[in-house]
This record gives structure tokens, sequence and C-alpha cells, in this order.
């Protein structure tokens, strides 16, 4: 590669408060438009803004979430700028005193991506482009959404490593209840700022910012094709321009927005009509202890005190619903990896095939504790147990009952079972004659027709030893 990419990102995510960050509105997405706004927050004269405690909490605990510092002074700013979806002509945001700073993530290879702030501030209203009419319309129910901004340092360099933390942000801020992280619907968006510099230099290019990307793959190919872009004005002797850019989807390319704008450029000054946000040792340390175990951390326990692969323990703790179920039932039984499995697998089908979630399942994690345990017992067969949890996922009841109810207790009587293979061997001369000569496959067969004859009750394992020494 002649040139090395260097990527920094600006994570904007909405908090999941109930009403906007500044007024009584209600923090809501979707709707008909220009119905969830009022005099103050679209900043008619007259109103003052009043600041939501609760978005504070969420950006203090977005801070706990990526290890950042929670600063006990921070303050808001005006960030002065004039877009027809920014009503006011300004707009509210920490400028000099974030109210987090220095945090980290480790990414994919074991590198740490630093992360320089998290501060609050408000959204702005969203345009709504007519291409055939030629119009741009404006709905300012997004105005004063709450936000925070996690601003990185530019360590990244390469589209993996970038790609790794908007994942991990967004698993965290689930996980931490501040963000529900859905970057179709606009609550999260990436900024992406790429230069890149030939290979083995240390002096940064000049950098773009590509805004407002809203998945993974997205981040990719606007990464991709700008470091492409970058390079053949390089290679043609051409300067490349500091810019903002939006990336299309459809084309998969980049096109120029504006001239890139400088924090002189925003003529920032202390926003006169909020107070600065005080929080004592005491409250950070309250809303610290409030926080659920983060996803690496239950990874790292379900890797190495609970010895799941690698695999299962990052679909587990891939949804904070799925692995608290999953916590929740090994409390119960500690049989970690037959409970992995039959969450991964079994409850996963049923969870596909009805189109629901975890949140929707409507038995315990002790029901499922119990019916790991009834299999491991011996109570009922492993193919049994995959039925009765069917049952209990369609219909709910206990698995004892279903298990009683619909005969899937496993009969130990060897007379009954040995009856039953002295008639599938009566019944099938050619097959044993086939095994004895040596096709081994057969066993499958005659094995199925025993279970088959047998019922749901049957013990697979006494069958099948019963079957090998009759044959023998």
């Amino acid at each position: 590669m002649r040139y090395q990419p260097v990527i920094g990102l600006e994570i904007h995510a909405e908090l999941l408060t109930d009403s906007k960050v500044f007024c009584t509105c209600k923090n809501e997405f979707g709707g008909n438009e220009n119905t969830r706004v009022c005099p103050r927050c679209s900043g008619l004269p007259g109103t003052l803004p009043l600041i939501n405690k609760g978005a504070v909490r969420l950006a203090a605990k977005a801070g706990f979430a990526t290890d950042c510092t929670i600063n006990n002074y921070s303050a808001f700013d005006r960030k002065n700028y004039f877009y027809p979806d920014l009503p006011k002509a300004y707009q509210i945001t920490q400028f000099e005193y974030p109210i987090c700073t220095d945090g980290h993530i480790t990414v994919i290879g074991g590198k740490d991506i630093r992360i320089n702030r998290i501060h609050i501030e408000e959204d702005a209203g969203k345009l709504v482009h007519d291409d055939y009419e030629g119009i741009s319309m404006a709905d300012y129910n997004r105005c004063g959404v709450p936000l925070i901004e996690i601003v990185t340092e530019p360590d990244f360099r390469t589209i993996e490593e970038v790609q790794d933390f908007v994942e991990q942000i967004a698993l965290r801020l689930k996980y931490a209840g501040v963000c529900d992280a859905r970057m179709e619907q606009g609550s999260m968006r990436v900024d992406v700022n790429i230069s890149i510099m030939p290979a083995g230099s240390s002096e940064f290019g000049t950098r773009a910012e590509i805004k407002n990307l809203n998945s993974l793959k997205a981040i990719g190919r606007a990464i991709e094709y700008e470091i492409k872009r970058q390079s053949e004005i390089l290679d043609n002797g051409g300067t490349v321009v500091q810019e903002t850019r939006r990336y299309n989807d459809n084309h998969g390319d980049t096109k120029a927005l504006r001239s890139k704008e400088e924090a002189h450029d925003y003529r920032y000054f202390p926003e006169p009509d909020i107070p600065p946000v005080l929080l004592s040792d005491e409250d950070i340390a309250e809303i610290k202890n409030s926080m659920p175990e983060m996803p690496q951390t239950r990874f790292n326990r379900y890797t190495q005190e609970y010895k799941l692969p690698y695999d299962d323990a990052k679909l587990i703790i891939s949804s904070k619903e799925f692995s608290d179920f999953y916590d929740e039932a090994v409390k119960i039984n500690p049989d970690y990896k037959q409970i992995s499995n039959l969450m991964l697998v079994e409850l996963n089908r049923n969870l596909n095939d009805s189109e629901k979630t975890i949140s929707d399942v409507t038995f315990s994690p002790a029901d499922l504790a119990e019916l790991v345990k009834m299999s491991s017992d011996g109570i009922v067969s492993k193919n049994a147990a995959k039925d009765i949890l069917k049952i209990m996922f369609t219909n709910g009841g206990k698995p004892q009952d279903i298990a009683k109810e619909h005969g899937f207790i496993m009969d130990n009587d060897t007379s009954g079972i040995e009856e039953i293979i002295n008639k599938v061997l009566s019944e099938n001369p050619e097959s044993v004659e086939s095994f004895k000569n040596g096709n081994q496959k057969i066993f499958g067969f005659l094995m199925g027709q025993v279970i088959r004859l047998a019922g749901n009750g049957a013990n697979p394992k006494l069958a099948k030893d019963l079957l090998t020494e009759k044959l023998k």
C-alpha cells in the first residue's frame, strides 16, 4: 500500500430520555412532521432552555461504558451556524468543558483507540429533499433531541478497526441503556474524518469529513472510496482539499457538501441561559454503581470462567436481553455449555422462525435451566428436550409437565426396549445381514426403526447399547 489512511470518528448517539434535552416535548422517533416542536426547542424569542437531568445521567453512563473520566464540572456553549434545519441559528453543545474525557476501547488486534471526549448537545431538525419539485422541506421534530457526541483521536488505520469500534460502541450504549443505536433510524450516526499519508510517514495529510453514515457497510464503502479518491488526487500531483462530504449509498461514492469549518468559524461562546453542570463525587459514584455488567466483561467471564468457545460467547453478548437470560439460567443450573447450546441453537431457531426476540419469550430462565438438567440427568433425551423447548416456546408450560403429558419421560425398562429391538431385527433380516457383512451405515437405519417404535420416551443410549449387543 502506497498510502496509509489516518481515521478519526465523531459518533452522534440519541439519548433514551422521555423528553427533549431543553424542553418538555416528547423524545420519540417518527410521527407526523412538526408535531413535536415548541417555542423553546425552536428557540423563539422570550423562551429559556431547561436542562434535562436524565440526559446528563445518560451521558455519564456513556462515559463509564467507554472507560472515560466523568468530570465534576461541565458547561454548555453556543455553536453558531445558519442552516435551514436549525431554526434558532445556533446549537447548544459542550465545547470547552465536556462531561466526559480520556476514554478508550480496545479493538480487533488488541489496539487501544483513544476517546478524546464525550459531550452533550441538542440535535438539529431534518431536511426532506424533493428532487422532483426542486425544493427542501424542514421537519423540526428532531430539534432539541438529546445527543452525545463521542469524539475519538485519529488512531484508526484500517476499515476493520473502525467497524469493530462502531460495533462495540453501539453494543455498549445499548447495554448501558443510553441509546438504542438503531443506525437505520438515525439514532446513532457516524462521521468519518479521513486523510492519507505516504506509507512510513508520520505527517498526516489533509482530511475530509464524511457525514452521517448509518451502517457498518456504508462506513466501510465510504472509507474505501475516499482512500481511492484521495490517492488518485495525490498521484496526479493534486492537493486534497479540507471539506465536508456526503456519502451516496446508491452510487457508492462521496460528493462535496461544503468547505470544512474550523472551531473559530462557529463563533463558540458560553451559553448564557444554562448554568454549569456540577456532579459531586457521590453523584458520579451512584451513577457508576447503577451500571450493568458490560459486554466485554461478560465475554471474558464466559470464555475464561465458563470455558465457552469464542464464537458462542460473542453470540450470547450480542444482545443484553439474551445475555441476561443466559446469566439467570446458569445461576440456577451451572451447566454453562449445555444451556449455551440450547439457547444458541434451538431457542434461536424458534425466535427466528417466529420473528420474535428474547423479550417475547414467555417461559423463564429457571424453566430452561430445569429442562437442561432433565436432559443431563437422563430424564428426557436430548432430542426430546428440543421438542419440549418448542412446546414451551409456543404454548408455555413447565418442562416436567410437558414431558409427562407428551410421553417424553425416558423409559429405562430393558425388557420393553429389548422386545422392540427383536421385532425390528426380525422384520429386517436383509439389513441385519448387510450390517454383519461390514455395512456399518445400516446401523443408523435400524436404530431409527427402534426409536420410531419406542416413541418419545425411548432412552436412546440404552437402545443403542442393546441394539449393538444384539447385532454382535
